[in-house]
């Protein structure tokens, strides 16, 4: 036996002969993983680090991601239409604030909206007999959305009327909304919602205000139903070069193509003196003849494009 193999063995009190003990590892040598210290840390305690890392960092993860879903949801829903209860003061440019700071009269109040576009009142309030919802003609047509309750449509046939009071005009020149409640009257040779098209009831020479700020794009004369004198006008809202708001039953017009108007201000013709060569549907729902301004939005495909307006 070698003295190295020597060295490996030990003899016990007994006399029987076992392995030597292993002796201490040279400090140069590399520590062996026990399971019980590596590196001043117990393994087990390693993995659980490992694993708590891992478990902060997917939730980490998952809050962001969550966060990620809410910022966007928020900005779809900043992007859709206002709901009635939403739609309570539209956000005005500072250069409609000074021209209604200057103007010689009250700006109307605004009644409806589409999506993020409000319409003003096109008459005063004052002078408003009642505000009515109808299909509009055409295949172009944008459905409005009102910012007032229906109307009983029952009631408002036997009364004549929906009770609306006189609303005064804004005390301290910045638009309000309209109050009272609006019509909605169906027309049977017409699909779709009543909500395209929107006639608001006034005393034939009751001055026509422009619902939207933006530019006028046309002015036309035309033959309703081929027979009576009327005219178009057509507005482009500004920041809505896809939108065409169009206004029929109006005489006396004051302003021209090219014209910029501003919303519930601007002073663009008068109500025409329809009701004694038509019947105006809106009449069985009033105690006036029924005489009204006609409005309504259509879409163009191409901006500039514009279509006769039609319906009544």
């Amino acid at each position: 036996m070698s003295p190295q193999e020597r060295k490996r063995l030990e003899v016990d009190g007994q006399g029987r002969v076992r392995p030597a003990s292993p002796a201490r590892a040279s400090r140069l040598e590399p520590m062996r993983d026990t399971g019980v210290r590596l590196r001043g840390a117990s393994a087990r305690e390693r993995r659980r680090q490992i694993r708590r890392r891992r478990q902060t960092l997917q939730a980490l993860v998952l809050c962001g991601a969550v966060l990620v879903a809410l910022l966007v949801g928020w900005r779809l829903n900043a992007s859709e239409p206002p709901s009635s209860a939403q739609a309570t003061q539209p956000s005005i440019p500072a250069e409609e604030v000074a021209v209604y700071g200057e103007a010689d009269c009250s700006p109307t109040p605004f009644f409806a909206t589409y999506r993020s576009l409000y319409l003003y009142l096109p008459v005063p309030a004052s002078k408003l007999t009642e505000l009515a919802f109808h299909q509009a003609s055409g295949d172009q047509v944008l459905h409005m959305e009102s910012l007032l309750p229906d109307a009983n449509m029952t009631k408002a046939f036997n009364n004549k009327g929906t009770g609306r009071e006189p609303q005064p005009a804004s005390t301290d020149g910045t638009p309000q909304k309209l109050t009272g409640a609006v019509l909605r009257m169906w027309r049977s040779n017409r699909s779709g919602k009543p909500d395209s098209a929107a006639d608001v009831g006034a005393v034939a020479g009751t001055q026509v205000r422009s619902p939207v700020t933006g530019k006028v794009i046309k002015v036309k004369a035309y033959k309703l139903y081929d027979e009576y004198d009327d005219y178009e006008i057509h507005i482009q809202p500004t920041g809505w070069p896809e939108v065409d708001v169009v206004l029929i039953h109006v005489d006396k017009v004051t302003i021209s193509e090219g014209d910029r108007v501003v919303g519930g201000v601007t002073p663009i013709a008068s109500v025409r003196r329809l009701a004694n060569r038509v019947t105006p549907q809106i009449s069985a729902y009033t105690k006036s003849d029924g005489d009204h301004v006609h409005l309504q939005l259509n879409k163009m495909d191409v901006p500039g494009k514009l279509d006769a307006a039609g319906g009544s």
